[in-house]
Parts: C-alpha cells; sequence; structure tokens
C-alpha cells in the first residue's frame, strides 16, 4: 500500500515539475473545513468475543472534526485537466453508544489526528465547476488518543476502563481514495465536497483477556470546506 501511496505522489510531483514552466497555470493556497467521519463494525469489535451485551444495544454516533491544510493545483497547460497535490491535517475518529435495560450507559470516543498526503485528478467541464478522483494517505499522529465516560458510579471507574481500552486498541494509518465536487470563484474562493472511502483497516486489537473481535474497521469521511488561492490561473 505504502509502494503505491509513493508511486501517485512521485507522479503527482512530476507532472506539476513538467508543467512549471507554465507560470500563470499554478495555484496555490490554504483551505479549512468540518468533517463528519465514522468507521465500520466498530461496535462488533468492541463487544469481544467473551461478551455478547445481551439486552443493550451499542451503536455508532460518528464524530465531526476538522480538515485544513496547504493545496497546489497546476491546470495542464491548454487543457480542461488539473493535478491538485495536497498536505492536510484532519481530526476524525468514530464514537459508540452503549446502553442496557438496567440503565448502564458509556460512551467510547476513538479521537484520531492525521496528516494527510494525497493528490487529485481534477476535471472542469465547465467554468469553474470541478470533479476530482484521488487518493489520501493518512499518518496516525494520535493512535491511541482514546475517551471514555459512563455513569456507572458516577464515573469512579472511568479512568481505569479508559486505560483497558487504551491498551486493547492501536488506531492504524489510514489510506482512502477521494471523490470531489467543486466549484472555484474568480477571485479565488473554493467551495468543495468530498468523500473519503477508506480502503484498509484503521483500528487493530492487541492481544487481552477480553479477546477484542479483529474485523475490518474502515473509514468513512464526509468533508465541505473553503479554500482560497494566493495566485490566480
Amino acid at each position: 500500500m505504502k509502494v503505491i501511496f509513493h508511486l501517485i505522489i512521485f507522479s503527482c510531483f512530476f507532472n506539476i515539475s513538467l508543467y512549471s514552466q507554465n507560470e500563470t497555470n499554478i495555484t496555490y493556497g490554504l483551505k479549512v473545513g468540518g468533517i463528519h467521519s465514522s468507521f465500520s463494525n466498530l461496535p462488533e469489535t468492541i463487544k469481544g468475543r467473551d461478551n455478547t451485551f445481551d439486552n443493550s444495544t451499542l451503536e455508532s454516533k460518528g464524530k465531526y472534526g476538522l480538515e485544513t491544510g496547504f493545496f497546489l493545483n497546476c491546470k495542464l497547460y491548454d487543457t480542461r485537466v488539473a493535478i491538485q497535490p495536497e498536505i492536510l491535517f484532519r481530526q476524525s475518529g468514530e464514537t459508540v453508544k452503549y446502553r442496557d435495560v438496567v440503565g448502564k450507559e458509556f460512551e467510547l470516543g476513538l479521537n484520531y489526528a492525521y496528516l494527510e498526503i494525497g493528490a487529485l485528478y481534477k476535471v472542469y467541464p465547465y467554468e469553474g465547476l470541478n470533479l476530482g478522483f484521488g487518493a489520501f494517505y493518512g499518518i496516525n499522529l494520535s493512535p491511541n488518543d482514546i475517551s471514555y465516560s459512563s455513569n456507572e458510579a458516577d464515573g469512579m471507574y472511568d479512568v481505569a476502563t479508559r486505560q483497558f481500552y487504551k491498551d486493547g486498541l492501536d488506531g492504524a494509518d489510514d489510506f482512502a481514495l477521494c471523490f470531489a465536487l467543486g466549484y472555484e470563484l474568480h477571485k479565488s474562493i473554493h467551495f468543495d465536497f468530498r468523500y473519503y472511502l477508506g480502503v484498509k483497516d484503521m483500528v487493530k486489537s492487541n492481544a487481552s483477556s477480553f479477546q477484542f473481535i479483529e474485523n475490518q474497521n474502515k473509514s468513512s469521511v464526509f468533508c465541505f470546506s473553503v479554500g482560497y488561492s494566493f495566485h490566480k490561473w
């Protein structure tokens, strides 16, 4: 997977250097946006082999976060096509909520931060309207950032339980395909809506007496962002 990622990045910067002599085709800028993320199959992972959670529910709630970073847009000369490498910081993760018939409740949150590196291949069918497809590799900067709160004994055991989950679950790096729809105004303001589809396991379970279930916890991220270009084409 890392080999594919490196090839994508190399290809993007090769294209940029190839067309960089047409300076008016280069723009660069900053972007910031809000996201909603979730991981697939996380309740099944947390239930584990030794606990069926009879007469209870454990549901995914998703997590809201921030995505911000730098982009470099190279519009290929005399075409409606552009290559856009990006370096982004993203806050994403997942929250699960537990309830049972005796009134016990707890909320478990995986609060990950990623350094995202990737690129989009963009097509402009009409003026600033654009469609994009690409791939991003996310380096997990906080693989053990886990929150836990419950109503059990007024939260007396929350610290110990949070440490239990930190010991049992590790966040992994992400690799996702990206599908984008955007519009670029003439005054360098960009609007962008994206969907990131994860293709690898995001959560690794460690050996413990609880026996978490090891399955495929893939990411799913929706993002709406606003960007600004410092140089127009």
